[in-house]
C-alpha cells in the first residue's frame, strides 16, 4: 500500500494531482495504460523497500561514485578518528584508544558498513554513526567527536581546514548555478502557453472568402492570482474567436478551445505560421507560435 502510494504520488508529480484524480475517477479501465504503468512502478518501489533496500544506494545511485572523484585530503566528510581510536579495546585495558569496540557505529548504519574502516563509497553521510558513537562517548567519560565532520588532514596531521583552490572552485561553480537559477526565477513569465491545431481537424471554409482552423491552448498560471488573459494575433491580420473566456487560475493550467480566421488571400502555402499575443490588461505577457493549414491561393 505504502508503494502504491508512493507511485501514485510520483505520478501525480509528472502529470498534476488534479489530472491524477480525473484518471481516478473515470476508472482503471478507460486509463488502462496509465494503471499498467502506476502497478509496474509500484512494484519497483516494492522490491526496493522489500529487499533491494541499501543496495539502491550502493549499486544504482551515483551519488557515491561522484562524491569520490571530487575528494581530496581536505575534503570534509564523514570520518572516524583513528589516531585517537586505536587500538581500539576495553577502556579498562591501558594503551587502547577511545573506540571501545562496541560496534555500534555498525549497527546503526543504513548501508552496513563499518566507518572506521575509512572513506568508503556506499557512507550516505546520514551522520547516524555520530550520535551513536557519541552517546557511547557519554557513557564512558570521553569526549565526543571520535567520529565527526573531518577531513584526512584534520585527522592524521592536526591541520586546521584551509580554503584551498579546489574550494575555491567550487565555491565559484556553486555561485554561477545560484546565480543562474535566479536569474531564471526572475526573468521567468507568469504564464507559459502552448498552442496545437486541434487533432483530426482540417480547415473549414467560410463566407467571404474566409478560412478557419480550430485550436487548443495549454496555458500555465505561476503566480498566486487568478489571471484573465485575452488572445490577440501578432504580425497579421485576422480573427480569433474564443469559445469560453480565458481566467487561468492561481498556481494552476487552464485549457480551452478557439478558432483563427484568415482571408484566403493571405495563405501562399499549404502551412502558414503566426503568432499569437497573450494580453493581460492591455500588456503583451507572453507570445505563441502555431501552423495554419489551408488551401493554397496561387499569386
Amino acid at each position: 500500500m505504502l508503494s502504491f502510494l508512493i507511485a501514485n504520488f510520483f505520478l501525480a508529480y509528472i502529470i498534476g494531482i488534479d489530472e491524477l484524480g480525473k484518471l481516478v475517477e473515470e476508472g482503471i479501465f478507460v486509463n488502462f495504460g496509465t494503471f499498467s504503468a502506476l502497478v509496474l512502478f509500484t512494484l519497483v518501489f516494492f522490491f526496493v523497500y522489500s529487499w533491494f533496500r541499501e543496495q539502491a544506494c550502493i549499486i544504482v545511485c551515483p551519488y557515491g561514485r561522484l562524491q569520490g572523484v571530487l575528494l581530496d585530503k581536505n575534503s570534509i566528510l564523514v570520518a572516524y578518528d583513528y589516531v585517537r581510536g586505536e587500538p581500539r579495546g576495553k577502556i579498562t585495558e591501558l594503551g587502547n584508544g577511545d573506540c571501545v569496540n562496541c560496534h555500534a557505529c555498525v549497527r546503526v548504519c543504513p548501508t552496513g558498513i563499518d566507518i572506521r574502516n575509512g572513506t568508503q563509497l556506499e557512507c550516505v553521510n546520514c551522520t547516524a554513526c555520530i550520535d551513536a558513537c557519541n552517546e557511547i562517548m557519554d557513557h564512558i567519560g570521553k569526549p565526543q567527536g571520535l567520529i565527526r565532520y573531518a577531513s584526512e588532514n584534520n585527522i592524521a596531521k592536526k591541520e586546521k581546514t584551509t580554503y584551498t583552490w579546489r574550494l575555491k572552485m567550487y565555491t565559484i561553480v556553486l555561485t554561477a548555478l545560484i546565480s543562474f537559477l535566479a536569474l531564471l526565477l526572475i526573468t521567468r513569465a507568469d504564464v507559459s502557453a502552448r498552442i496545437i491545431k486541434t487533432p483530426g481537424q482540417t480547415y473549414q471554409k467560410l463566407e467571404g472568402g474566409k478560412i478557419s482552423n480550430l485550436y487548443n491552448i495549454k496555458l500555465a498560471n505561476k503566480t498566486r492570482r487568478l489571471i484573465h488573459v485575452v488572445l490577440k494575433l501578432e504580425e497579421m491580420e485576422g480573427e480569433i474567436s474564443m469559445i469560453n473566456p480565458i481566467d487561468v487560475p492561481k498556481e494552476s493550467y487552464f485549457q480551452t478551445s478557439f478558432f483563427v480566421t484568415f482571408k484566403k488571400e493571405q495563405l501562399h502555402h499549404r502551412k502558414t505560421k503566426f503568432k499569437v499575443g497573450i494580453y493581460e490588461n492591455g500588456k503583451c505577457i507572453q507570445t505563441a507560435t502555431a501552423t495554419f493549414l489551408g488551401p493554397v491561393i496561387q499569386k
